[in-house]
């Protein structure tokens, strides 16, 4: 198995939490030899959730292309890469990345979550989105940014509870299989000034 030093990975990230039905989350920045574990993870929440931006089977990476998604991403000092692991299983990650590295964006950062669905509504994608905006906050990001589906309620719900705003509407971002629609709102919590002014 390999670690951190052996893979020439700068200041690796974990941190631990007790969920509340009392199993302990391990919040970590990803291995190497987590790859098949990712791939795995993907292609079971795009199969999972209508609001994620996949279709089920669309995840293609193979194990030495998300090797090397982990080991560049790691070594990104703009991009902090994150999985959730219960019990030695990834169940959840996230990234949250400056948008742009001209000078006139690097106020701005975008963050995705994902969690696996049996283990929805305990808590992981909040501890996940707290690092994340830890992170911010020590880049010095102003703005945080985030997209979703219009009818997850429950994300939609946990981001105003962190201040994020609804700043507008993508008419028809997703089109489904099956030839349906679904619209997504821009999301961002102004991390310097709450009223985004």
């Amino acid at each position: 198995m390999c670690n951190h030093q052996e893979e020439g990975l700068k200041n690796p990230y974990e941190n631990e939490y007790l969920l509340r039905d009392g199993q302990k989350l391990i919040v970590r920045n990803p291995k190497i030899g987590d790859a098949q574990g990712l791939i795995d993870h993907m292609k079971a929440v795009d199969g999972e959730t209508k609001f994620l931006a996949r279709e089920p089977g669309e995840f293609s990476f193979t194990l030495e292309q998300e090797r090397e998604f982990i080991k560049s991403s790691i070594n990104n000092e703009n991009i902090f890469f994150l999985v959730g692991e219960i019990d030695g299983k990834i169940i959840a990650n996230c990234s949250v990345g400056i948008v742009m590295n001209n000078k006139r964006y690097l106020h701005r950062a975008a963050i995705g979550i994902a969690v696996r669905k049996d283990y929805w509504h305990r808590g992981i994608g909040k501890r996940m989105m707290e690092e994340c905006i830890k992170w911010c906050r020590e880049k010095g990001v102003e703005q945080l940014e985030l997209e979703v589906v219009t009818q997850n309620n429950r994300a939609i719900s946990m981001y105003k509870s962190f201040g994020f705003q609804i700043q507008g509407t993508k008419k028809h971002a997703l089109k489904y299989g099956d030839g349906s629609y679904a619209d997504e709102y821009l999301m961002i919590l102004f991390l310097n000034d709450t009223n985004g002014n």
